[in-house]
């Protein structure tokens, strides 16, 4: 198990530790998967799909369960030290926020939902959020939000039938272990996401960098991922007169209402960062400092929380924990007062005016009704990170 600092906090150990970061010396051998999702020339398809006949596949979605069963347990960390050089990479900003009366006041812009195509064949989504890279095109989110993982070690349940479906289906036609399971299809990023709107645009995901350790066994220390995602699109409804008018128009996806004929343009949005910015990222830091969870609920006090939920967010104090029946010894916890989607950030220094922080977790799983769960941020999701960072 990886040693992790104790809690030392005070405002002088915060401000030493959020300064700028210092690199990881690479490993010895490469631990991170790339797997292309989409070209550039197959975005629009992919948007058209999910904007086709009004929207549904968006508002039809489900949530995507987190692998089931984990039983995690608080681990003392007394006497512990960081398994690597602790840093930060700093955070960068959107365009200006606009001034007046708004609902999603000291909510981040970063953070929305990710849709995509599960083995089953229907729509699913978790939560994601924009980090900084140098491309300014990176999306953050958990590793089975993208890939159809491999059931990790000693676990008897994995996720929804759509995961468990295509996690067996890869193993059985690639037979070999260390290869890379299939991501899931029609990988979107809507950023701002409530009920169907798309308010910063749609970012389709371009390829994606994981731990090797998830892709090939499962690790639930390793679940999380980055993908990078193409310019995006912002789709803008036009009503289209006649059916001449409908047969004609090829701007972008468009489909017959019960009054009518409405068409969807597809306009240019530009960059995610350069849209909404992209939170910076903390790693290997001691464990037990207060982060901010944003994410969008995944029940609500009717049930299944339905396309309308909006981004939400709560405040905890992390803990180490572990799950030694399924190989994880590197997971923190917090408690957290609503069921976050898996891929919901936890943010370290958040600043609500800016709506920027430090990625320092993000939601994989449960242990539990109310105790939410990350792998730990070391070195080797740095390594990974920066990765992804780099890419065009």
């Amino acid at each position: 198990m990886k040693r992790i600092l104790p809690p030392l906090w005070g405002a002088a150990a915060t401000a030493a530790l959020l300064v700028s970061g210092t690199a990881v010396p690479a490993h010895a051998y490469e631990i991170t998967v790339t797997t292309p999702l989409v070209s550039g020339e197959k975005a629009a398809d992919v948007i058209a799909y999910w904007l086709g006949d009004g929207g549904r596949p968006l508002t039809a979605a489900t949530p995507f369960s987190a692998p089931a069963g984990i039983q995690a347990t608080p681990v003392k960390a007394e006497g512990s030290t960081p398994g690597g050089v602790r840093g930060v990479v700093p955070a960068s900003a959107g365009v200006k926020r606009a001034s007046g009366p708004s609902r999603n006041v000291n909510l981040p812009r970063t953070t929305g939902k990710v849709f995509f195509v599960g083995s089953d064949g229907r729509p699913h989504w978790c939560a994601g959020t924009s980090v900084q890279s140098d491309h300014r095109n990176l999306v953050a989110t958990a590793g089975h939000c993208v890939y159809a993982p491999r059931p990790a070690a000693g676990s008897t349940s994995e996720g929804t039938a759509a995961g468990t479906a295509a996690g067996t289906a890869a193993g059985t036609a690639q037979g070999a272990e260390d290869s890379t399971p299939a991501p899931y299809r029609y990988w979107i990023f809507i950023p701002g996401y409530a009920g169907g709107g798309t308010p910063w645009g749609v970012y389709v995901g371009a390829r994606v960098f994981a731990h090797s350790d998830f892709t090939r066994y499962g690790d639930l220390d390793r679940d999380y991922a980055f993908v990078s995602v193409h310019a995006g699109l912002l789709p803008k409804r036009v009503t289209l007169r006649d059916a001449a008018q409908y047969a004609a128009f090829s701007a972008g996806p468009k489909y017959r209402t019960t009054t009518g004929y409405t068409g969807v343009r597809l306009l240019p949005a530009g960059r995610l960062g350069d849209k909404v910015g992209g939170q910076g990222l903390a790693y290997n830091l001691p464990v037990d400092r207060p982060l901010a969870i944003f994410g969008y609920p995944t029940q609500t006090a009717e049930g299944h929380a339905t396309g309308s939920t909006r981004l939400t967010r709560a405040y905890g104090r992390p803990f180490l924990a572990q799950d030694l029946s399924r190989r994880a010894n590197e997971l923190i916890a917090v408690r957290s007062a609503f069921t976050a989607a898996s891929g919901s950030p936890w943010l370290a220094a958040y600043h609500g005016v800016r709506g920027l922080g430090y990625l320092n977790g993000l939601t994989i799983g449960l242990s539990g009704p109310g105790t939410g769960l990350s792998p730990y941020f070391d070195g080797e999701l740095f390594q990974v990170y920066s990765a992804a960072r780099r890419a065009g």
